[in-house]
């Protein structure tokens, strides 16, 4: 029997490989047989070895003078390829796989889109418009809502919100059940804050989470959808988190020692308001008896405090290009004890690096204010770090992790904000007269009930202006609109533009009321206000987001700016503007708390904190 007909009995067998070997024998000595290559590169895409089979289609294509058939074998490796690279994160070698591909058929749509999403991973959001257009213009059968709602995307991350609006209603004309463009079209008019429809929206979209074949809904941006409950928070994490099946690493055996190796992973160890959460925190870790590693997966960046993370007595990992798997592996080489994620469902996340369970323990904490759900009915996460106030006793069944409470408020700070310097009103173009009532979070949390109980307050507070962050000129000019339809003039809201980190501390200490967002509080802008010995008056709620202020007044004893539903949240910022002596007496139990609670003492949470990491290696 010849190599060839024993290694066609190999392939019946299933033995790909022997087959492969026997047939690069007959090529050692006819290297130009054609009928052998040909059999060689669909045995190695029949084998799923695209890069293998590639380069034989790519030589057989020279050789048999572009033949179609052989064209279309190496297109559909090169297709395989690039998917397999962007899946795994290497989006530069997806992006040249695809650009081979379209090389080969320059309008085909479905090239066209995948190239685009590679750009579009790269940040070229232009050029990845560019491919999603020409992708749309060359699909004569039926336009693709995929293809409408990644455009969208991108004409977003590039700031034309009209665009982008316009996009994801194209896609939702095609499929009306695309919750991925339900979802982007809400969340962007949130941004706006565009509230036409937006109640039969959020309604939808609750909807979805009870059916999860319509898709997964992005747990990030339901947090500042006023229609759910914590219970419904853990429905949606528990749906995103089951989009794939993680086969965790053999299970850690990790021997007793003296100094635990504490993991943070983060996609904001950079100029993000994580620094002036966390920084000193891991500053002030007790390094004898804890070494900490530090694991980011953030973009590329010159910021001073990207380079102080990068300098402290840490090892600093960039895993923004690795794949989870291999982040993973990295982790448990590294001998993570345990690995907690700063980032949770938010923007450049890696969170489901804990479904590989490369720590021996997997904690939740600070950066995403809510549940990570569970992954094929075992928690992502084993622990999330709270306080009492956050998630009270009665709660806890809302949460698929353990929660760990620490003693007081669950958010660190830094010790040193930015210096105080003395500012007035006319620094900032107000009248000395003019109470100000201020919010800087940023649009997404403003919701319409929100905005309308400002305007109320306006109405009854004729010496009042709102002071609200400078974002889009979208945003602003709807929040005009909307106040001007409801009986008040454009010149009584008025906008802080960007400024730097101390100028925006600073000029806080200006505002007579600041009033919290709901359901979704103003967390590290809570501090900034505490910290500028602002009052902050938060309307609490039960989920994780809406009781971050909350506990932040708490632990400076000031429980009485905390309302619990809209009508004493009003009654209370109307009170403290008739009544400047009771907002005296409360600027001065701020001055008086912060001095003396743990908020702004890093040292101290830091100890609190890693006594809750030793004991989980003594119980």
């Amino acid at each position: 029997m010849d190599s060839i007909s024993k290694a066609k009995k190999k392939e019946r067998m299933g033995d790909i490989e022997g087959a492969l070997v026997l047939l690069k024998e007959v090529l050692v000595n006819n290297p130009n047989d054609i009928s052998t290559q040909i059999e060689i590169a669909n045995l190695y895409a029949a084998n799923n070895n695209f890069l293998e089979a590639a380069t034989y289609f790519r030589k057989l294509l020279t050789m048999m003078n572009g033949n179609e058939d052989i064209r279309e074998g190496l297109c559909f490796c090169l297709k395989e390829i690039g998917n397999q690279y962007q899946a795994s994160r290497k989006y530069k070698l997806a992006k040249d796989y695809f650009e081979e591909l379209l090389t080969h058929h320059p309008n085909n749509p479905d090239y066209l889109f995948n190239y685009g999403n590679a750009l579009f991973a790269l940040n070229q959001f232009d050029r990845s418009i560019d491919a999603y257009q020409s992708s749309i213009k060359n699909n004569l059968i039926q336009p693709d809502a995929d293809t409408f709602n990644n455009l969208g995307n991108a004409y977003r991350r590039l700031g034309k919100n009209e665009d982008a609006i316009r996009c994801y209603k194209q896609a939702l004309e095609i499929n009306p059940e695309s919750i991925h463009s339900k979802v982007e079209l809400t969340h962007l008019k949130q941004l706006i804050c565009e509230w036409e429809n937006i109640d039969t929206l959020f309604d939808d979209i609750k909807n979805n989470i009870s059916n999860k074949s319509k898709g997964k809904v992005s747990p990030f941006t339901v947090l500042s959808m006023p229609n759910f409950n914590s219970k419904d928070h853990l429905k949606v994490a528990t749906n995103w988190s089951e989009q794939i099946k993680i086969k965790p690493l053999s299970k850690v055996s990790t021997p007793i020692k003296n100094k635990l190796t504490i993991g943070y992973l983060s996609a904001d160890f950079r100029n993000h308001p994580l620094y002036y959460l966390i920084f000193d925190i891991l500053k002030s870790h007790n390094k004898k008896m804890f070494s900490i590693k530090l694991f980011y997966s953030g973009p590329d960046e010159t910021s001073s405090e990207h380079e102080e993370f990068k300098k402290l007595d840490c090892q600093f990992f960039n895993i923004s290009n690795e794949s989870d798997d291999k982040g993973a592996q990295l982790i448990r080489d590294e001998k993570v004890d345990i690995l907690v994620d700063l980032s949770g469902f938010t923007q450049n996340s890696r969170s489901f690096i804990a479904a590989y369970k490369p720590a021996r323990y997997h904690i939740n904490w600070l950066g995403f204010a809510g549940t990570m759900g569970f992954h094929h009915e075992k928690p992502l996460f084993d622990f999330i770090l709270s306080d009492k106030y956050i998630i009270p006793d009665g709660k806890i069944n809302d949460y698929a992790e353990k929660v760990l409470y620490l003693p007081h408020c669950y958010q660190p700070n830094i010790a040193d904000r930015p210096k105080l310097t003395s500012k007035t009103k006319k620094d900032y173009g107000f009248n000395d007269h003019t109470f100000i009532y201020a919010s800087f979070s940023q649009p997404i949390k403003i919701t319409k009930d929100q905005f309308n109980i400002w305007i109320k307050l306006l109405k009854s507070s004729p010496s009042a202006n709102l002071w609200l962050l400078d974002s889009n000129n979208l945003y602003k000019e709807n929040l005009w609109l909307h106040a001007k339809l409801n009986g008040i003039e454009k010149n009584r809201i008025k906008f802080a533009p960007k400024v730097s980190i101390e100028e925006h501390i600073n000029r806080h200490q200006i505002i007579d009321l600041f009033l919290d967002t709901y359901p979704y509080n103003a967390h590290t802008s809570t501090s900034d206000a505490i910290w500028a010995e602002c009052p902050v008056l938060t309307l609490a709620g039960q989920s994780f987001a809406s009781r971050v202020a909350g506990s932040i007044l708490k632990e400076i004893d000031c429980e009485e700016l905390i309302t619990n539903d809209s009508v004493k949240y009003y009654d209370k910022a109307l009170d403290l503007y008739k009544s400047p002596k009771k907002l005296l007496r409360i600027k001065q139990k701020i001055i008086i708390g912060k001095k003396n609670s743990t908020l702004f003492k890093p040292n101290i949470f830091t100890t609190n904190l890693e006594k809750i990491y030793r004991d989980l290696f003594s119980s």
